[in-house]
């Protein structure tokens, strides 16, 4: 009975301090996070705007010369005939040649004239909107001539044209002209074809 009492004295008794668990150590200071590096942005790329009664044409993609038509065959001569008129339509929107001229002779007629009247008119502010070119065929007979070049019959249809130096009514329009079939005289040298005439079977 005695022993019963010193425990419960000793249990309940208010002189003493709570036993308490120990504070912690307090925790050293976290180190901040490695800043991170913002992943580079990927530019936009340009959007391709053809030209208006506003202005000339935007972001005009180059022509890219395709796998086919570096062929020496009668499929490869027919795509790279496509591949020129796309180039001629390049230099109507851009009034840029360049890539015209890096597959065909100096001396070709049309491109002479393009220089004259096309890429002349790109200059000073003024533009064209159209000429655009549609290739609705490209035919071969792949038949070696004399002169031992090769021929193409390339069915072609041209966006209308309008010549412009300021915004609104166009200086000078050409009329609307239908599907047309042309003529590509080509030859085959050092690993790739060179247009040396290009021009309407047809007259106006």
């Amino acid at each position: 009975m005695a022993l019963t009492a010193v425990l419960a004295l000793a249990g309940c008794g208010t002189d003493s301090p709570p036993n308490r668990a120990p504070s912690p150590a307090t925790a050293p200071p976290t180190s901040a996070a490695p800043a991170t590096t913002a992943a580079p942005t990927t530019p936009p790329i340009p959007v391709y705007k053809p030209a208006t009664a506003n202005g000339p044409a935007q972001n005009v993609p180059v022509p890219v010369l395709p796998a086919k038509a570096k062929e020496f065959s009668k499929a490869g001569l027919e795509a790279f005939a496509t591949y020129w008129y796309s180039t001629l339509g390049y230099a109507y929107e851009t009034g840029n040649t360049g890539p015209m001229m890096a597959v065909t002779d100096t001396g070709c007629t049309t491109c002479a004239n393009v220089k004259k009247t096309v890429v002349a008119w790109h200059h000073e502010g003024r533009w064209i909107v159209g000429g655009q070119m549609k290739v609705i065929s490209s035919d071969s007979k792949f038949v070696k001539t004399p002169e031992n070049t090769y021929q193409a019959i390339v069915i072609i249809q041209q966006a209308q044209v309008s010549f412009h130096e300021q915004p609104g009514t166009p200086y000078k329009q050409l009329p609307q002209r239908i599907a047309r079939p042309d003529i590509v005289v080509a030859s085959y040298t050092d690993g790739h074809w060179v247009a040396l005439k290009a021009e309407h079977l047809t007259r106006d």
